[in-house]
């Protein structure tokens, strides 16, 4: 005869991490609830709203029970240990095609975030969906931007494929999605992900960039001396813009294709200007350092203590085996901070380097091996 719920869902367990996945139950009611309405779920899933102790209800006897039953969705409640005892901390499931392929979908209680409890949970579900069900692919979506999500797919081994155009219906629109696959015959292993580390010296502070930084990063790369060297940048240079730029370079980071720094004031972390360090993730190990400075930095020598910083980083973790600087010849302020921070002048490409003006100017290659 077979089990029924609760008796059907195997109890699934990470010791060393402290994390259980078992059957859902009115105890979690409440707590469920507190999750459904929190703003992320809100934003990054597709949870009734308003939400109650009725729709929480339907959760667990509807779509769990139920999916037991059905064969689909399989989901688990996911407890972590705490000093007072187990607590609820959110649930996961796999979603069964019937082709040997199935989706995994998770949210996590508030309390919960940023302690590694969910990639656990994912870590579980994956073995159980290769190792017992016998799956050949899982796979993985979320809206882009949801990062959060992406990290912990990461965490459990998935490999990132893209994003694609209008892929997730959410709330009456058709969002862009992320999509993330993991084979049977795949390592388990993490993902590569770098976060950029805190550099600090006595006047800058080199950090991740955050939202607070858009207005000062609107002000530096909207300034005529800026966009006439950085003729990339575009024009005019929105807040959309300044968005996209802390989008790239988070994206750059969860690739391992590169790092990028806010230059922040040691005493009152205001946004100074920007530090990079990218190109490094290929068969040559070459990296190269770019930079700006926002107007009211300039002049002081903040740059170059900060290049100085991430070149002593790169040397220390042996991220890549050279660097380059590459400037305008006209653009006397960069090349001063390639030449003071001991980078030598390897030589000039001739009318390389277009300018904002529409002109162009021989570009300067500076190199140092670390």
């Amino acid at each position: 005869m077979t089990a029924a719920f609760p008796d059907i869902v195997p109890v699934l367990t990470d010791p060393l991490h402290g994390v259980r996945l078992r059957a859902h139950s009115d105890a979690d009611l409440a707590a469920i609830v507190e999750q459904a309405t929190d703003p992320s779920s809100i934003q990054f899933t597709t949870v009734p709203t308003p939400y109650g102790l009725d729709d929480a209800r339907s959760f667990v006897h509807d779509m769990m029970a139920g999916g037991w039953e059905r064969g689909s969705p399989l989901g688990w409640a996911i407890d972590r240990d705490t000093a007072s005892g187990p607590a609820f901390s959110g649930s996961i499931d796999l979603r069964i095609a019937g082709d040997g392929s199935a989706e995994v979908g998770f949210g996590l209680h508030p309390a919960a975030r940023a302690q590694g409890v969910m990639s656990t949970a994912l870590r579980l579900v994956r073995d159980y969906g290769f190792d017992v069900l016998g799956l050949q692919v899982l796979r993985w979506r979320a809206v882009v931007g949801n990062w959060g999500s992406r990290r912990v797919a990461a965490a459990a081994g998935f490999r990132f494929d893209g994003a694609v155009r209008r892929l997730l219906s959410h709330r009456g629109e058709l969002l862009d999605g992320w999509h993330a696959t993991m084979t049977a015959d795949d390592p388990r292993d993490p993902r590569p992900w770098l976060e950029p580390p805190v550099l600090s010296s006595a006047r800058v502070t080199l950090r991740p960039f955050a939202e607070r930084d858009l207005t000062r990063i609107v002000e530096g790369c909207q300034d005529e001396r800026t966009q006439h060297w950085l003729v990339s940048l575009p024009r005019p240079y929105t807040y959309a813009d300044a968005e996209a730029y802390l989008e790239g370079g988070r994206e750059m980071a969860a690739r391992g294709h590169g790092l990028a720094w806010c230059v922040a004031d040691t005493e009152d972390d205001r946004c100074l200007g920007s530090v990079g360090l990218e190109g490094y993730a290929n068969y040559a190990r070459r990296g190269e350092i770019g930079y700006w400075a926002h107007p009211g930095a300039r002049g002081l020598g903040l740059i170059a203590e900060s290049v100085r910083l991430v070149s002593d980083f790169a040397s220390r973790t042996s991220l890549t085996a050279f660097i380059q600087i590459r400037c305008a010849a006209g653009n006397r302020a960069s090349r001063r901070v390639a030449e003071a921070t001991g980078y030598r002048r390897l030589g000039v490409l001739p009318q390389a380097e277009p300018l904002g003006d529409g002109s162009v100017d021989d570009l300067v290659v500076y190199g140092q091996a670390t």
